[in-house]
């Protein structure tokens, strides 16, 4: 849910004609009523991997940001923690044994003592990120193409955002006031949905090398 409130910011960006479109929309209920009919019996560890891993895991983190990735650069990924055989040993295991007190991945750690140095057993948990706001700008003015995409000619025309509200996020990412993942994950939303309108909508193909719709 706190995931969810987060995202939520982009919705504040979404024209109002696709507001009207989606209002009465009951995402986190689809996703309820998908769940499997024990879910309501599992410990709260169970359900958490359980929703993780078959929304964020495998719908985003794997193949968006994992297999896509690679096989755009014809590299084929070999994950050994995704053989089935561990996820499914690891999904019997006791919620004590992956999550002693605020210790994650504790059976892992101890599993790994003596192979790996202590300094990697014992460091804090290091976030995994894509690109923010702040590589879209330089010198504290927003790319060329960033600046193309996102001007109010072609907002109005794409018709996904109010051209007014994604000025005020420029404004404050190009004066470098954009804090925290919810403007991070407005601004990256907006400018991606743009690109995917131009190259696949519009058909039109990248000015340069540099361009990231390359």
């Amino acid at each position: 849910m706190t995931r969810w409130s987060t995202t939520q910011r982009c919705w504040q960006l979404f024209s109002p004609e696709l507001r009207d479109t989606l209002r009465g929309r009951d995402v986190a209920g689809d996703l309820a009523r998908g769940l499997p009919a024990a879910f309501g019996a599992w410990g709260p560890l169970q359900q958490d991997q359980y929703i993780e891993s078959t929304t964020l895991l495998s719908q985003y983190l794997l193949c968006t940001q994992g297999d896509r990735m690679a096989m755009a650069h014809a590299v084929e990924g070999r994950f050994p923690f995704l053989d089935h055989h561990l996820i499914e040993f690891a999904a019997r295991l006791p919620a004590r044994y992956k999550l002693m007190g605020l210790n994650e991945k504790w059976l892992l750690k101890r599993a790994m003592r003596g192979l790996l140095p202590e300094s990697v057993l014992s460091r804090s948990k290091q976030p995994y990120r894509a690109p923010d706001s702040r590589c879209f700008f330089d010198n504290g003015a927003e790319l060329d193409w960033v600046a193309e995409l996102l001007s109010a000619e072609s907002l109005k025309a794409a018709g996904y955002f109010d051209a007014a509200g994604v000025a005020r996020l420029l404004a404050k990412c190009r004066a470098g006031r954009a804090i925290g993942f919810a403007d991070n994950m407005a601004f990256v939303g907006v400018l991606s949905t743009m690109l995917l309108h131009r190259q696949f909508v519009l058909g039109r193909p990248p000015r340069s090398r540099e361009d990231p719709g390359a």
